[in-house]
């Protein structure tokens, strides 16, 4: 899927993140770092990342490409000019933090959460983001294009500006908290069972 309405933001800024200021010239393969340490100028290919606790870390400066991160918790963090492309996001919790800067493209997530976080300057990009939590969530200059946003739950987010452009939106909940979006008319019959119930219609099946 494509879109070609993540530029025209209604907030007159442009939405495209600062890409990650890395050192090496080549990509490493494995991560050796310490679970409790900051990770900064970080380039992994075809990496696997388990099962990683991190209490306040923060995250600057980090490209994967193809990787495989599953079981990460990151709480109270802050995270800056990362490039995520087609990289498996599985039980992948970061709440409570700052995310800027950031593309993620071409990736498949399962229970993403971004809960009680602040997304600025953020793209997603062709992603499978099917049951991601962005419950509480706060969306500054974000961009969502291309994806798969079923079942995504909004309950309780803030919009300050957040372009969807073909996306499906079917089964979300907390519709009603995407208020103030810019969403492509192409993508409203996926909301529209999702907004309707929330304004409380009952739907009638035929």
């Amino acid at each position: 899927m494509s879109g070609s309405g993540a530029d025209a933001a209604p907030c007159g800024k442009a939405h495209r993140p600062i890409a990650p200021n890395l050192s090496g010239a080549e990509p490493a393969t494995t991560f050796a770092g310490d679970c409790d340490e900051d990770v900064s100028d970080l380039w992994l290919a075809g990496a696997r990342v388990l099962e990683l606790s991190l209490d306040r870390p923060e995250l600057v400066d980090l490209r994967l490409d193809g990787c495989d991160l599953s079981g990460i918790v990151a709480r109270d963090f802050i995270a800056r000019r990362l490039a995520l492309t087609d990289t498996r996001l599985r039980g992948v919790t970061f709440a409570n933090g700052l995310l800027e800067e950031t593309v993620v493209e071409g990736g498949v997530t399962d229970e993403l959460s971004l809960r009680f976080s602040r997304l600025r300057r953020v793209t997603f990009r062709d992603c499978d983001l099917s049951g991601a939590d962005f419950t509480n969530t706060t969306f500054e200059h974000v961009s969502i294009t291309g994806c798969s946003m079923r079942r995504a739950r909004f309950d309780a987010a803030t919009v300050e500006c957040l372009v969807i452009s073909d996306c499906d939106l079917g089964g979300v909940t907390g519709a009603l908290h995407l208020k103030g979006a810019q969403i492509d008319a192409s993508d409203l019959p996926s909301l529209a069972i999702s907004l309707a119930r929330e304004a409380g219609i009952a739907i009638r099946d035929q």
